[in-house]
Formats: C-alpha cells, sequence, structure tokens
C-alpha cells in the first residue's frame, strides 16, 4: 500500500502534540522560575543593576515565547488553540503584568520617573489635574519601593 502523506500519519499528530506540551510545560516552568531568578540575580548585583531586571525580563519572554509557540505550533494550518478560555486569560494577564518592569529599579528612576516629573511640570498649574496627578506621582513611587519586586 502507498504511504500516506507526510503529516497525517499517528507518528506525526503525536509528534506535534508533544511538542505542543513540551512547549506548554517549558513555558510554565519558566514562569514558576521567574522569581527566584531574579531574587537570585537581585541578591548578587543589588536592587539598583540593570542585571536582575534583564534576567527576570528575558525569562518573562521565554516564558511568553514558549507559550505562544505551543498555542501556534501545528505548521502551516494549525489546528484551533487548545487552551482554554482560562489559560488564554492567564497569558493575557501576564502580558500586560510586562508594564510593571516601568515600576522597577532601574528602569523607573532612569525612565519612569523623570517622564513622570517632566509632564508634571506641565499638569501642575491645572486645576484638580494637577494635585491628581501629584498623588499618581506619589504611589507610583510607593509602587516602586513596595510592590514592584513581589508580583
Amino acid at each position: 500500500p502507498p504511504l500516506p502523506p507526510a503529516g497525517l500519519t499517528l507518528r506525526d499528530v503525536l509528534a506535534k502534540d508533544n511538542a505542543r506540551l513540551t512547549l506548554k510545560l517549558t513555558g510554565e516552568a519558566l514562569n514558576i522560575l521567574r522569581p527566584l531568578a531574579a531574587a537570585v540575580a537581585q541578591r548578587q548585583y543589588g536592587r539598583k543593576s540593570w542585571r536582575p531586571l534583564l534576567v527576570s525580563a528575558a525569562v518573562d519572554a521565554a516564558s511568553l515565547a514558549c507559550l505562544g509557540a505551543a498555542e501556534g505550533a501545528g505548521g502551516r494550518n494549525p489546528r484551533p488553540s487548545e487552551f482554554s478560555s482560562e489559560e488564554r486569560a492567564e497569558m493575557g494577564r501576564r502580558r500586560a503584568f510586562l508594564l510593571y518592569y516601568l515600576l522597577r529599579s532601574p528602569i523607573f528612576e532612569r525612565v519612569t520617573q523623570p517622564a513622570l516629573h517632566g509632564a508634571g511640570r506641565y499638569l501642575r498649574p491645572v486645576p484638580l489635574l494637577g494635585g491628581l496627578y501629584g498623588r499618581a506621582v506619589g504611589i507610583a513611587e510607593d509602587v516602586n519601593d513596595l510592590f514592584a519586586y513581589t508580583y
């Protein structure tokens, strides 16, 4: 009998499923290990160093890349996403949390905080808005001090 076309054998289907599962597990493992990697780098290089931030961002990016590849794995005509709606919502939440990097040292001290203070010079004279903006900047500074390292 003739051989089936490439990609249609049971072995090919199982290999794609195995690759998808491996990518998904790798992405989840990286997401779990990110705080540990960041804490080790922060302990070794200090809180104000760029290295812990870069380690954390690299692990986050690798995790999201693995999960994205797992969602889209399957060749030219991938099957519909096998991720549940809860898993897709969680991946969206993780992507949104990437914005917290703007509140972490040293990005906050060197990029975000100067930009906030620069915008504050223009907003300070505006009644009500200037006061609210000043409070928002104060909250962002507190978040940098207390929360940005615990999420």
